[in-house]
């Protein structure tokens, strides 16, 4: 812990003067008041919020984020040496591959990156803290994590805040500083970024807050509606003035005979009283239509079908063919895509030009069910006269190089591609079969 406080002490006067080698970059065509030269850029949303209601409270919200946590666990991000099209994983004493199956002391690669899905739909913001001296990651809480742009005629950022539990944004001096080459910061894009795109990346929740608020509510509705029972659909009318005692023992008697669903029956009034539905019932509120909207529109943004977190709508709908299309499609749409912001930053920092760092999705599930198409597609191209390392290649398939790949491959039978004979090609040798 020392030496994270010595070189958070040190990020001090990157802050003030910024780094050597930034001063000496060629100067971007913008740059930011001077009033915002060491202010902390305030958030653009309420994080603990967005945890609270959102994640913590709506089913919704966190079967999506969950679903692309465990998803994403089948794809870890692995170390590798030789060409990128057809890479050599390195073993486990690799020190690279080491820190990556083991990010921090405290964490596996499953857990550190499972976090860091989280933060990425909830806040659309990943801060990777990597300690200059051992190499760990670390990630930080978004809510606790403030941008410091530096003013001037270069737009620049100073760095990072972090902000303790217990301590102020305000009282900077209780703060720490973090300087741009110690934070990998992975976020999702936000055209309204008044740092024009070095600023915060804006949460998926956003768009789909007021929805969620929605959703909430209908739910609250439903437990209240189930725990009071009668007491929210109608009103007691008597033809006869009442006092505010009698009134008062109206109702206490009807909640303690007919409060609760479980105490719901035959309702008898005296005194010339009557009953009257004053609410709407669920089929008059379209309450199906309600929810089913809800759930397309919470869903959305995370871009999770909503048959593969067991949702209404789409189980309506669904099939088994149904189902392995959707795990196909959030993999190609969604996942990939966003592993890819991943996967640039981890690079960005590891690469060399030995070694580099990309995820393995050789043992994803949902995207080996497409590898009969690939082979189908190469197969269709071979028999066009494209050499086979190449139709590999074009359509995705790492099997490496094989021999003579690089050619036209022969093909017999009616219309096959005519090339060179097998028997001009030394490699074969001499053999008794091979037609003069």
């Amino acid at each position: 812990m020392a030496n994270l406080v010595t070189r958070f002490k040190a990020a001090r006067q990157v802050f003030l003067a910024g780094s050597p080698a930034r001063r000496r970059q060629k100067s971007l065509p913008f740059g930011w008041p001077t009033l915002t030269q060491g202010v902390p850029e305030w958030h653009l949303v309420d994080l603990d919020a967005y945890i609270a209601e959102g994640f913590n409270m709506n089913s919704l919200v966190y079967s999506a984020i969950m679903y692309k946590v465990r998803a994403t666990l089948t794809a870890p991000l692995r170390a590798y040496s030789g060409d990128e099209k057809n890479p050599e994983e390195l073993p486990k004493d690799n020190p690279l591959q080491a820190r990556l199956l083991q990010p921090n002391e405290y964490q596996s690669w499953a857990e550190f990156q499972s976090r860091n899905v989280v933060f990425f739909n909830v806040a659309g913001n990943v801060y990777i803290y990597i300690d200059p001296n051992t190499g760990e990651m670390h990630s930080l809480n978004p809510a606790r994590v403030y941008i410091i742009p530096r003013a001037g005629k270069v737009a620049e950022l100073a760095g990072f805040l972090y902000v303790p539990v217990g301590k102020s944004v305000q009282n900077t001096d209780e703060c720490i500083k973090i300087i741009n080459d110690d934070i990998l910061h992975i976020k999702l894009p936000n055209p309204s970024d008044p740092l024009e795109g070095m600023g915060y990346g804006m949460s998926p929740m956003q768009p789909a807050a007021q929805v969620i608020d929605v959703d909430n509510m209908i739910t609250k509705f439903l437990n209240i509606f189930f725990k009071r029972g009668a007491m929210v659909s109608g009103v007691l009318q008597f033809d006869r003035p009442l006092n505010d005692d009698t009134v008062d023992t109206v109702i206490e008697r009807w909640e303690e005979k007919y409060g609760g669903y479980e105490k719901w029956g035959v309702g008898v009034l005296d005194r010339g009283g009557t009953y009257s539905r004053t609410a709407l019932t669920f089929e008059e509120m379209g309450f199906e239509a309600v929810d089913g909207r809800g759930e397309t529109r919470i869903l959305g943004p995370f871009g999770v079908a909503p048959i593969l977190v067991g949702a209404k709508v789409g189980l309506d709908s669904s099939t088994y063919s149904n189902y392995e299309a959707a795990r196909q499609a959030v993999w190609e749409d969604t996942l990939i895509p966003e592993l890819t912001w991943f996967e640039m930053e981890y690079q960005r920092r590891f690469n060399t030009d030995t070694e580099f760092v990309q995820f393995d999705f050789s043992r994803v599930p949902a995207l080996q069910r497409a590898v009969v198409r690939q082979v189908t597609a190469a197969y269709t191209l071979i028999q066009t006269g494209v050499p086979p390392n190449q139709a590999y290649r074009t359509v995705g398939l790492r099997i490496g190089e094989i021999p003579h790949g690089d050619e036209p491959l022969i093909l017999s039978g009616p219309g096959a591609q005519q090339g060179p004979r097998a028997d001009e090609d030394e490699s074969w040798g001499q053999r008794d079969d091979v037609p003069e």
